[in-house]
């Protein structure tokens, strides 16, 4: 699929809008909109064309127009956008219409007891008790009539309008599985049997990619240009079949609502890959979408700009239109603050390949994904995941508990462990039919069989992070192994017993048994240390700081080469590319502190950090170093680790830019 390159600064403007309000659009002028958009400094605002009540905001002769509206609110924005020469690709919902569902139930996803599939919706709710939030049934969009009836939308707003550039469909992907009465009647006509779970999910697949593609050759029928983007599943890193049928992946992680402000990273460094433009999704909201009157402060969305910058992505910004069309100026304020300087550091912060030595394998578990970035990123090391087997592009490879391998890739991997490639593995990472499938110096006896375990180091000499030197509760428990011929770094202390009603002890946990045999933690054969607890899942639910330097303490045990060595706490991020046309690298850094506060990660406070040491491993010639927005140089020293300096002020964000002979 052919790709469009997007510009930078995006807002995603709702209008999920109520038949019961009046006058919608009636505050609505072009001036009003555009002066929106040139305070926000925005490149491309996303508009509407259905909203998940199954409203249409453009007269329609297939979907039925807002009764409150009473001009083509669509072609408005449009029209007032590209004027300023802002684009404006268009929104239509897919999975939620509230209208098609209540007037079309033979619509709606059903589950294999005839049930509805749906969000916080409960059918039986009389009318006067409270909704929850984004409460809705969920359409099936297995290329059946409801599909027919978006084909037919997507005709009519490609006929409808002559410059159009994209699509953005929304709730496309959710669930896995449907069983309403054509999904039951296609799985019969097509072969598939309804009572196996796989077929019933492989069908699923391949009709929502039916759909999916549908929808493109319609578009690209009247505009090829377009860019299409098929949201709630076509950014979703586990999903990776419907990838090829984006032109541009937007990853939707509000970080006040949806897991905080690390869960991006480990997205973007994945969807880099492509090729394709790719998007942190954030809200101007306090929380979530939809929030009318929720705000979040300026320099948190400055932040988050930045942040997505550095790992390189573009920016878009949730927002939500008032019924009566009057864009909110507050928030385009704040969203012009933002933008403006993201649009400062374009410069050095897009175009350039990332100076990574450190390659990471998805787990098909999330959350150990998130915990072993969140330890990296923690510590300043940057990485790449890994893609189709490519370890030889990496000094070490990290493999998490939760991963799979194929064929091809397993053999990959034993080549890159014979040619002198370094491995960390964790947990169940590496093993396969009950063995390992790389030579660790460890025989795998199976799976954990105490409820909860604890990890000792005994010589704590050389250790460059601080550990307890006494036995450290794991709350997820060590693979069961037994040493061969590695070199034993910690041991696995069992509990006298597992917690039960039969045997416990105190409020918690049971003790450790000192006098029980000891079985491998931490091992080291060779290029490869292996951890036999789950640590990636152990950190990213219980946080401790002592499982980040356990993992640490074993990465140093075989990765001697960081790009990047540098002070600036756990909060601060770092990353380099290279921009080979320059001649230049581009070092950025960020730093804010995000606090729990209620139900969310809160920016209040960005505090300043001063003459920040860094120390750069490469072996380019470098000729000048320097602050990017002021032009500052900063004076350097080349020696034996690499090139040292020192950076006078950190606040919120800086660029670096370091120019070498090319």
């Amino acid at each position: 699929m052919a790709t469009k390159r997007f510009p930078k600064r995006l807002v995603h403007q709702d209008f999920h809008t109520s038949p019961d309000i009046p006058d919608i659009g009636s505050r609505f002028t072009k001036e009003k909109f555009q002066n929106a958009l040139k305070v926000g400094n925005v490149s491309s605002i996303t508009v509407f064309a259905k909203c998940h009540h199954g409203y249409c905001y453009y007269p329609t002769e297939v979907g039925s127009m807002h009764p409150g509206l009473g001009f083509d609110l669509l072609g408005e924005m449009i029209d007032a956008a590209h004027e300023i020469g802002v684009n404006a690709p268009v929104y239509i919902t897919a999975g939620w219409s509230h209208k098609d569902a209540t007037e079309h139930p033979e619509w709606v996803s059903k589950n294999k007891d005839g049930s509805e599939q749906c969000v916080r919706f409960d059918k039986d709710a009389l009318p006067e008790d409270k909704k929850p939030y984004c409460s809705w049934q969920t359409l099936c969009l297995n290329d059946n009539s409801y599909c027919q009836h978006i084909y037919e939308l997507t005709e009519e707003i490609c006929k409808r309008y002559k410059k159009l550039d994209g699509l953005f469909y929304d709730i496309c992907i959710n669930g896995n599985e449907c069983y309403c009465d054509e999904c039951r009647a296609g799985m019969k006509r097509e072969g598939f049997d309804v009572e196996n779970i796989d077929d019933v999910r492989e069908y699923f697949v391949i009709k929502r990619k039916a759909f999916m593609e549908k929808c493109g050759n319609i578009m690209r029928q009247y505009h090829p240009d377009a860019t299409i983007f098929f949201n709630s599943g076509g950014a979703d890193q586990y999903r990776t079949r419907y990838h090829e049928m984006q032109t541009h992946f937007e990853m939707e992680d509000l970080p006040t609502a949806w897991g905080g402000y690390d869960k991006m990273p480990p997205r973007a460094k994945y969807f880099s890959r492509y090729g394709k433009d790719y998007f942190g999704m954030t809200g101007k909201f306090h929380l979530d979408w939809g929030e009318f009157g929720g705000f979040k402060s300026k320099e948190a969305l400055k932040y988050e700009a930045a942040s997505m910058a550095l790992y390189g992505a573009g920016c878009s910004v949730g927002d939500h239109l008032h019924p009566d069309g009057e864009p909110e100026m507050q928030t385009y304020e704040n969203i012009g603050y933002a933008f403006r300087y993201l649009e400062s550091i374009e410069p050095y912060c897009y175009g350039g390949k990332p100076v990574v030595n450190v390659g990471l394998m998805l787990s098909q578990i999330p959350e150990a994904t998130e915990g072993i970035s969140n330890i990296l990123l923690e510590t300043q090391i940057d990485y790449s995941i890994i893609n189709n087997g490519n370890f030889k592009e990496f000094n070490t490879v990290i493999i998490p508990e939760g991963c799979k391998f194929g064929e091809e890739d397993r053999e990959k991997l034993r080549e890159y462990v014979a040619c002198g490639g370094k491995v960390l593995a964790m947990g169940d990472g590496i093993v396969e039919n009950g063995e390992f499938i790389i030579d660790t110096g460890l025989e795998y006896i199976g799976k954990p069989v105490n409820d909860i375990d604890y990890i000792y180091t005994p010589d704590l000499s050389g250790c460059e992070v601080e550990i307890p030197n006494a036995p450290m509760l794991c709350n997820y428990p060590a693979e069961s192994v037994r040493n061969i011929d590695a070199e034993i770094i910690s041991e696995v202390l069992p509990p006298c017993f597992n917690r039960t009603y039969a045997h416990f002890c105190g409020h918690k946990n049971t003790p450790y048994n000192k006098s029980a045999e000891r079985a491998p933690a931490i091992s080291k054969k060779g290029n490869v240390v292996y951890m036999a607890h789950p640590i990636a899942s152990v950190y990213r639910e219980m946080g401790s700081l002592f499982f980040k330097r356990y993992l640490i303490m074993a990465l140093d045990l075989i990765y001697n080469e960081r790009v990047i060595k540098t002070d600036i706490g756990s909060c601060g991020r770092c990353t380099v590319i290279n921009q080979e046309d320059k001649s230049r690298y581009c070092l950025n850094m960020t730093y804010a502190a995000p606090v729990r506060r209620g139900v969310a990660e809160i920016i209040e406070d960005i505090m300043p950090l001063y003459n920040i040491p860094v120390l750069f491993n490469t072996d380019k010639k470098i000729e000048r170093i320097y602050i990017a927005l002021t032009g500052e140089e900063l004076e350097f020293c080349v020696n034996e680790d690499g090139i040292s300096f020192v950076i006078p002020k950190l606040e919120c964000h800086t660029s670096v830019v370091m120019e070498y002979k090319g």
